[in-house]
This record gives C-alpha cells, structure tokens and sequence, in this order.
C-alpha cells in the first residue's frame, strides 16, 4: 500500500475523532443549559400565584410604597399604570387609542378605580376599556396593567 493512503486514513481517523469530540460537547451544553432552565424555572414557580391566567408574585405587597414598582408578572406589550401617575392616550406615546383589558396587580383586589379624564369610576379585573386620543388615564387605587 502506498504511503500516501496511510496519511488519508489518519487524517479521516482524526477527523472523525474531532467530530465527535465536538457533537459530544454540544450535546453537554444543552443539557448543563436545559438544567439551568429548570433549576430557574423552578425557582420562578415557587414566587408564583396564577388567578384567572393572571401571573401574580407571591408578595403580599406587590406595589413597593418607595419606588411605585409592581412586582407583577406581566407579558411583552402590556402596559402598567402605577398609581397616581397620569398618561395621556397618544398614538406615538407609551398608551395609544384603542381597546385594552384591565388587570389588578394585587391577587387580593377585584376591583380598582381609574380616573380617565375628569370622571372616576370604578373597573373590575378583566374588564375592557376603550381610549380615545387625548384621554388622560390615571390608576387612582393601586397600580394596574392595561393588557
């Protein structure tokens, strides 16, 4: 045999060899990964309350009196109003006209007033609200999330 088909044999041997050393490595990294999302997860859940397919952290004080934070879990897009801060509905501000669905960020309260305009009136959880451009909308009782 020629010298030359002994030095394409070792090069495929190592090449193969390379290979799996690397698909051996990618397959630790999923795993060691898949592991952390559980551990985090897991840690996630246990802060957790789930009322009405509303995520609610297990605090018994979801609004921090010094900061106006809400300790809520809330999805991508939802819009939170701490309370007493007013917004004004505009359509290149943080709220634009349209319909959006109320949602109380204490576990423990069905109900919250929200002053839009001049007028006070009393929502429950879940319940629509239609904004027009110009509006001014303001969470009197408690921080709430505009879905």
């Amino acid at each position: 045999m020629d010298p030359i088909y002994y030095g394409y044999i070792a090069v495929g041997v190592a090449l193969v060899g390379f290979v799996a050393m690397l698909t051996i490595k990618i397959v630790k990294n999923r795993k060691r990964k898949k592991q952390e999302e559980a551990i985090e997860k897991e840690k996630t859940e246990k802060n957790l309350e789930i009322i009405d397919d509303v995520r609610y952290t297990a605090e018994t004080n979801p609004v921090e009196e010094q900061t106006g934070d809400v300790n809520v879990t809330h999805l991508q897009g939802d819009i939170v109003l701490n309370q007493n801060t007013p917004v004004t509905v505009d359509k290149n501000g943080q709220i634009k006209p349209g319909k959006y669905i109320l949602i109380s960020t204490d576990a423990n309260t069905s109900s919250f007033n929200i002053r839009v305009g001049i007028y006070v009136r009393e929502y429950k959880h879940n319940q629509e609200i239609v904004l027009a451009e110009g509006d001014t909308i303001c969470s009197v009782s408690g921080s709430v999330i505009l879905r």
